[in-house]
């Protein structure tokens, strides 16, 4: 008995229902029929494919009888994976110059639930750290760009994720704040509690519905980093407004529980 039979069944049917979207991104709108013969498919079997596309929100009817169009649910997902993708090519360059200005690691971190994951690195002459390493995460309240992250986030989301990642009252009142100290300077400082002896500043990236994205930060020596001369802050704070801007934020539209200092 080949026990990977229905491994790859499961497999066969995603690639068909990957080909049916893939289709429909391209056309805008078709029937079944033009669908089925699109992806080289019987016409029974892309029904029961368009079908479930339907339960799941990702396809829905089109404007003209018998066709269908992607669905506002997957194109949600579209927009955030779009999202994601465009921070990294506008935090790129910032990342470089902050690198070069510095000589401090800079780091680029998205959210993933009540974690930030590292998704570029660019490795300073400092020191080499281990913390952080490119696809490695910190909660939230760990580190600079998880906590600038976690500062502007809605205030809903943020009261129930401090409550969420403290372990009493007196963490909650400390955390929380420390989060209004982020929000009002508009960067977050994390001085040897991820890596003693090694500093971070950190500072949120908005993307153009006002919604934090993401956040960048350099890390390195602290006795160096945060040394007043090299001005490490207004670095930060300047490189991720600029990459803000790339990305469509207008401060007005920030959706943290106020606008971003």
């Amino acid at each position: 008995m080949n026990n990977d039979a229905p491994a790859r069944a499961r497999l066969e049917i995603l690639d068909k229902a990957d080909a049916v979207l893939r289709h429909l991104g391209e056309a805008g709108e078709s029937s079944a029929t033009s669908i089925a013969n699109a992806v080289d498919e019987p016409t029974s079997s892309t029904y029961r494919i368009l079908s479930n596309l339907q339960l799941l929100g990702w396809i829905e009817s089109g404007s003209r009888r018998g066709t269908f169009r992607l669905g506002l649910d997957f194109l949600r997902v579209g927009s955030v994976v779009e999202d994601r993708l465009s921070v990294r090519e506008a935090a790129v360059p910032e990342l470089r110059k902050l690198l070069a200005e510095t000589g401090a690691t800079s780091f680029l971190c998205l959210r993933a639930d009540d974690r930030a994951v590292c998704v570029e690195r660019f490795e300073g002459s400092d020191v080499r750290s281990l913390a952080l390493a490119l696809g490695k995460s910190l909660e939230l309240h760990h580190g600079a760009a998880p906590r600038a992250i976690l500062a502007f986030l809605p205030a809903a989301e943020r009261t129930a994720l401090i409550a969420q990642l403290t372990r009493n009252g007196t963490e909650r009142r400390e955390l929380t704040a420390l989060i209004d100290e982020i929000r009002e300077s508009g960067t977050a400082l994390s001085d040897g509690d991820v890596t003693p002896g090694i500093a971070a500043v950190g500072a949120p990236i908005f993307n153009h519905r006002g919604e934090v994205e993401a956040a960048l930060s350099i890390s390195g020596v602290r006795g160096r980093l945060l040394d007043p001369a090299l001005n490490t802050r207004t670095r930060v704070l300047d490189a991720a407004a600029r990459v803000s801007d790339a990305l469509g934020f207008e401060p007005a539209r920030a959706s943290g529980g106020g606008e971003a200092a």
